[in-house]
């Protein structure tokens, strides 16, 4: 038995070795993994670290796909955003502007990969919903969204600032969340609006 024991030692520490020692996979494997929904937050991380090579574009563009497609199912943020939309009866071209999305999202993620620590799965996630909300609110009556959210209707705003708006609104849990999120976005100064990307 105790040989066993022994034998058992030896071939669990030499499958460590073979885990620790494994080559890390090139960008090209990993954008082509998160096409298949594979090594996610391995892609992320090789963002973190070698976001600066050129090989790493196509990862962030991988990611970006991947992030934006999933907001209808892991999004609750984007889910009630999109609610009120469709609830005002926009005609909305959601396959489009999700398209349009994906390319500033691989931005952000490239932007993001320059900064210290690392990008959080729910993070990019999140990104990932403020651009969509963003890109949808071009095709967004104004006056209709306010009016259903029981808000005042003043002039309307310029198409960066209801973008803003709309992309604050995603963090919301609840369609009263989302209006006092608007609210707030709107009545802020515009000198001051804030379009960072989280």
């Amino acid at each position: 038995m105790r040989e066993s024991g022994a034998s058992i030692s030896r071939e669990y520490g030499r499958w460590i070795d073979n885990e620790t020692h494994k080559p890390r996979r090139t960008a090209l494997q990993l954008a082509r993994a998160v096409r298949d929904g594979r090594h996610v937050g391995d892609a992320l991380r090789h963002l973190d670290a070698y976001g600066s090579e050129p090989g790493s574009v196509g990862v962030a563009e991988a990611l970006a796909r991947f992030l934006v497609a999933r907001c209808d199912s892991h999004h609750a943020g984007w889910r009630v955003v999109r609610q009120v939309v469709v609830d005002s009866a926009a005609d909305a071209p959601w396959e489009k502007c999700a398209r349009r999305a994906v390319p500033l999202v691989a931005e952000d993620l490239l932007s993001l990969s320059g900064e210290r620590g690392r990008t959080q799965l729910a993070r990019a996630q999140h990104i990932a919903a403020q651009r969509r909300a963003e890109q949808i609110a071009d095709h967004v009556d104004q006056a209709a969204v306010l009016s259903d959210l029981g808000l005042e209707q003043g002039a309307l705003v310029t198409p960066e600032r209801w973008q803003s708006a709309l992309s604050s609104a995603v963090g919301a849990r609840s369609r009263q969340q989302v209006a006092r999120a608007v609210d707030r976005s709107l009545r802020r100064d515009p000198g001051s609006a804030d379009h960072s990307v989280d």
